[in-house]
């Protein structure tokens, strides 16, 4: 068993803002709720399991940071709109691996008001879908038109990965400048070989910083996988700092 430190976190992303600079705990929990069932006539209680999982992050504390606005900018956003968190508690390598989990919507904030001291912030989170132990295709940095993918340094997925049906793409974006052009696409790409690479999932084109995640129940994803990246229009220098990582199905 490998241990972590806080010197080990790459990143903590909800939605596209980085909050590791400010962030000091987060705890993620999952439950499977039970119902009673006990019909009339039974002298002992009968419960069942609907099978609905319940993931939440309940505890996420951190130091509000008025300059960065990371922890202001988030929670305001958090209340009003889904976003998809990214946590690499393991550092910002390939193929380290990332908890990602789509569908975060904010169900309460808190903010300590104290007069000569640093100043505390809490929020609970609930996500409406899985949570994921995905793998690190692209650690978070920023690019340019120059290399334009990864398959040079692409990331084994093992046997997990030959022919198994399904998976979860996660992206987050969180610098984009477009420098004249119109748009910028990030795309997972996947290969039996290592050698020819396919598109496997694009996700949607960006005109500004932001976080998807994409889900595929029945396509095959094969063994070695990369990120690859386009621009729309042309011209300029334009720059995007993101992070992509991917959930596949146990094929058993």
């Amino acid at each position: 068993m490998s241990v972590y430190s806080s010197a080990s976190i790459g990143y903590l992303l909800v939605g596209p803002y980085n909050l590791a600079d400010v962030s000091d705990k987060l705890e993620v929990s999952a439950s499977n709720p039970v119902v009673e069932t006990t019909p009339f006539g039974v002298s002992a209680a009968q419960y069942q399991q609907p099978g609905v999982k319940r993931f939440e992050i309940t505890g996420h504390d951190g130091w509000y940071d008025d300059t960065a606005g990371s922890l202001n900018q988030t929670t305001i956003d958090l209340a009003a709109t889904e976003k998809v968190l990214m946590f690499a508690y393991q550092g910002n390598a390939t193929p380290k691996s990332v908890i990602c989990a789509g569908g975060v919507l904010e169900t309460a904030f808190k903010r300590s008001f104290t007069v000569g001291d640093f100043t505390r912030a809490n929020m609970e989170i609930s996500v409406s879908g899985v949570i994921d132990d995905a793998k690190m295709v692209f650690a978070l940095a920023q690019v340019d038109d120059d290399p334009l993918n990864t398959e040079a340094a692409d990331v084994d997925l093992g046997a997990t990965g030959g022919g198994t049906t399904g998976c979860n793409v996660y992206l987050s974006c969180t610098q984009l400048d477009l420098s004249g052009r119109t748009s910028f696409t990030v795309t997972f790409e996947d290969s039996a070989d290592a050698i020819t690479y396919a598109a496997q999932t694009a996700m949607t084109a960006l005109t500004l910083v932001g976080a998807e995640k994409k889900a595929s129940t029945d396509m095959t994803v094969n063994r070695y996988v990369a990120a690859a990246w386009a621009w729309g229009g042309a011209g300029g220098t334009p720059t995007a700092t993101f992070t992509l990582a991917v959930k596949v199905n146990d094929p058993h």
